[in-house]
């Protein structure tokens, strides 16, 4: 799949990430390679060059955030176990890239973003892509949802102290909940609702921003929403 974003051989590009990055690090699932070589990743962090776009690290961008490294956000999307008829709640979309992959993946995505600028960025890539499967409010997760909502799989993008306990009452029966975890020692974790009881294993070692606590106005302030 190609497109007129398709600028500068970035289609070669994600090819190479995709076998190199992560065809080379065990990621096999053949969704997850299809959709990384779609989406045009350069797209979501216009302020690098492009070569440096594809590279095997994470990349700052505007609010002190940072687009995850192609690797993790493959790894994290694998122990969602995701399907096509999936309902999918996100937690922290930042620049939208992820989000973009994950709407290949499942039925819908519904995204949470404290920052408003990010989401104004990332609405109008997404909206470039044609990328239609979705919805990101300006919201922050520790915030009671407003939704009888349940969602089948649920990914946070940032690591909390602790899981707010309302996002386990939207998960579903059999529902999947993947995160990062932990302050100086981070790790990944895959949360199962079995039965209405929640089973945790932990997996890798990671590095992620912290998910701030605070409702949407504390954190998101108007100065704070301007940052770059």
């Amino acid at each position: 799949m190609t497109g007129i974003w398709d600028i500068e051989n970035t289609l070669e590009l994600r090819h190479r990430m995709v076998t190199e990055q992560l065809q080379n690090r065990g990621i096999s699932n053949i969704d997850i390679l299809h959709a990384f070589e779609e989406v045009p990743r350069h797209m979501f962090i216009p302020n690098v060059p492009v070569n440096d776009a594809y590279g095997d690290y994470p990349i700052p961008i505007k609010a002190g955030q940072t687009i995850s490294q192609p690797f993790i956000v493959a790894l994290m999307l694998s122990y969602l176990e995701l399907r096509s008829n999936h309902e999918v709640f996100e937690i922290g979309s930042g620049s939208g890239y992820a989000t973009a992959i994950i709407a290949k993946l499942c039925r819908h995505v519904d995204a949470l973003e404290v920052y408003n600028n990010l989401i104004r960025d990332s609405i109008s890539v997404l909206k470039q892509l044609g990328v239609s499967n979705l919805s990101i409010q300006h919201r922050s997760a520790w915030e009671q949802l407003q939704t009888l909502k349940v969602y089948d799989r649920i990914i946070l993008w940032a690591s909390p102290p602790r899981i707010p306990q309302h996002l386990f009452e939207c998960l579903s029966d059999s529902g999947i909940l993947v995160t990062p975890e932990g302050k100086s020692d981070q790790y990944l974790w895959i949360y199962k609702k079995i039965n209405g009881r929640i089973t945790k294993e932990r997996k890798d070692a990671v590095r992620f921003v912290p998910l701030v606590r605070g409702s949407v106005n504390e954190i998101d302030s108007p100065q704070g929403g301007e940052n770059e």
